[in-house]
């Protein structure tokens, strides 16, 4: 039986690559021959409703004579967005490309079933309204549900209210990664989604362990403090610098950024080489690496617990609009670790490990178990 996933997957984002392969590759082992749709955002649809042209990441430059030669040179890094796709060529079943909303939907994959998500296909502020993540291409009487997806907050714009509740409606069963979809859910259709591990843990420590181990290695400390930090609804930097200057008083660890570091941290910094490039396998070799890990990243935290490793989650203070680190280690009773912008004298980013394993391979269980509920038709036919 043959499984359709959309979501998005080619952006230089380590964490939405990896829920792509976590997800593909977990469905796989259950029986199923599960394909990637391989459509392209954003395209010509989102650029349409405001979404930004200016995305240097978008290019992929082969032909650049002079580039190619500094990289070979050692003098800069091979582009994030080369190395991911590089991984997602060489380690994902894609269906061919779809570069635009017409080209999807007038000649749209047939499959016996599709998955909607997971990462933040939902959110409205992103995707723009596209309800190609809600399957509208799919046939109506065909298999779909979703599978962790996200709305990222809890307000939906009035002018996709209409359509979100349409094709909410037309999926077999409703998942999503954190508390706030389910109210979202329950506002906009009334029904009660479920929620559900990102796939990426869905795959324990030792399958990440086998690809880091391909990574190109770089000298490092011994023991070291990693810092991720990404922003999307707000700006960690302020607090980020507080919880990194505060650890490295406690602790007395150099910080590797692993991709940026707060402009005001002067703290004791190891540098890696200007031209370590970091794909997927770099980073999941410097999480494993990390003595602490502090990340505002969802796929940072979520990283940081499937390997069993001491870290604080930066957040931001307003619930309503992010809350997919909350949720997740609120499941995990992890909410200690969360840091937001109050004193931070005494933070500890250390737990019991093995009471935290326990809970975590229950809520594997519990979504792998859904994963089987919502594909039952196709294993009962």
């Amino acid at each position: 039986m043959k499984i359709g996933i959309i979501t998005t997957f080619r952006q230089p984002n380590w964490g939405s690559v990896l829920q792509a392969y976590a997800l593909q590759t977990v469905l796989d082992s259950m029986g199923f021959e599960a394909w990637l749709i391989d459509y392209r955002y954003p395209n010509e649809f989102h650029y349409s409703r405001g979404i930004t042209r200016n995305r240097s990441w978008l290019r992929n430059l082969p032909g650049d004579v002079v580039n190619r030669l500094k990289i070979s040179l050692g003098m800069v890094p091979e582009r994030k967005m080369v190395l991911l796709n590089r991984f997602i060529n060489d380690n994902m079943r894609l269906t061919r490309e779809y570069v635009s909303y017409d080209d999807l939907h007038t000649a749209p994959p047939v499959f016996d079933a599709y998955v909607a998500g997971s990462d933040q296909i939902w959110n409205p502020m992103t995707m723009m309204g596209d309800m190609s993540y809600f399957l509208d291409f799919a046939p109506d009487e065909s298999l779909k549900f979703s599978y962790a997806s996200s709305f990222s907050g809890v307000i939906i714009p009035k002018e996709y209210k209409t359509d979100y509740q349409k094709n909410l409606l037309r999926l077999t069963r409703v998942s999503v990664r954190e508390d706030n979809g389910v109210v979202a859910v329950r506002e906009l259709i009334g029904r009660e989604a479920v929620v559900v591990a990102d796939p990426t843990l869905l795959l324990d420590r030792n399958h990440w362990l086998s690809l880091a181990n391909k990574a190109r290695k770089v000298q490092l400390p011994e023991k070291f403090i990693l810092c991720y930090m990404l922003g999307y609804t707000y700006r960690p930097d302020e607090a980020m610098c507080r919880v990194l200057n505060q650890l490295q008083a406690q602790y007395n660890l150099p910080v590797v950024a692993l991709n940026a570091l707060p402009a005001t941290f002067k703290g004791d910094v190891f540098h890696l080489p200007k031209n370590y490039a970091r794909g997927v396998e770099e980073f999941l070799f410097l999480i494993n690496r990390a003595t602490i890990i502090v990340s505002s990243s969802f796929h940072g935290t979520a990283f940081a617990v499937n390997h069993g490793k001491p870290f604080i989650a930066v957040t931001d203070e307003n619930k309503d609009n992010d809350d997919r680190i909350r949720s997740l280690l609120n499941r995990l009773a992890l909410e200690g670790k969360i840091f937001q912008n109050e004193n931070c004298s005494n933070i500890n980013p250390f737990y019991d490990f093995v009471k935290t394993n326990i809970k975590l391979d229950f809520f594997r269980t519990e979504s792998i178990q859904f994963l089987y509920q919502s594909l039952a038709p196709l294993i009962t036919a």
